[in-house]
């Protein structure tokens, strides 16, 4: 389901998350655009799940700062989920880091039943990123972001991990 909704990329059906330009597995960060958003090579990608403060406020200015401390000039893999774009066309992606060998992920659907029902959430890392560490719960542990789902769409995968974090 693409939410943005780029029409070339809609008439690649199915398969659209096997199309790698807009749906990478890994890649290496060249941009942090934000505190919750940064550049690879080709792409501009949006951390699911969660919101930095944006502007120039502190808390803002403290989320870029820690997501270029964990992610910047370094390897990072994608993971995706039942919500692939935002209106910018930006890809919304889980990010890992500091994982063993490549991650073994669900499909980006594993977690849809019906409509907005969903499987339950994901509490353990991926097999192959036992020792990473998932992006977003590192922001969220030093509080430089905030919770961000969108309503009425069903649980993303790590959601309710998140929601658990004190």
């Amino acid at each position: 389901m693409l939410v943005g909704g780029s029409a070339a990329l809609a008439k690649l059906g199915p398969d659209i998350h096997n199309f790698r330009p807009f749906f990478p597995k890994i890649g290496v960060v060249r941009t942090i655009v934000d505190g919750d958003s940064f550049k690879l090579l080709t792409m501009e990608v949006r951390l699911i799940g969660v919101d930095a403060s944006e502007g120039r406020t502190e808390k803002g200015a403290e989320a870029k700062e820690v997501l270029e401390k964990l992610i910047l000039k370094k390897r990072i893999w994608l993971e995706y989920d039942r919500s692939d774009d935002d209106k910018f066309f930006r890809a919304l992606a889980w990010v890992w880091i500091n994982c063993e060998s490549e991650p073994k992920f669900l499909p980006w659907n594993y977690m849809k039943l019906s409509g907005n029902a969903s499987k339950p959430g994901l509490t353990d890392n991926p097999q192959g990123c036992k020792k990473g560490k998932l992006v977003q719960e590192e922001l969220l542990k030093k509080g430089t972001v905030q919770l961000d789902f969108f309503k009425d769409r069903g649980e993303l995968k790590y959601q309710l991990r998140l929601q658990k974090l004190p």
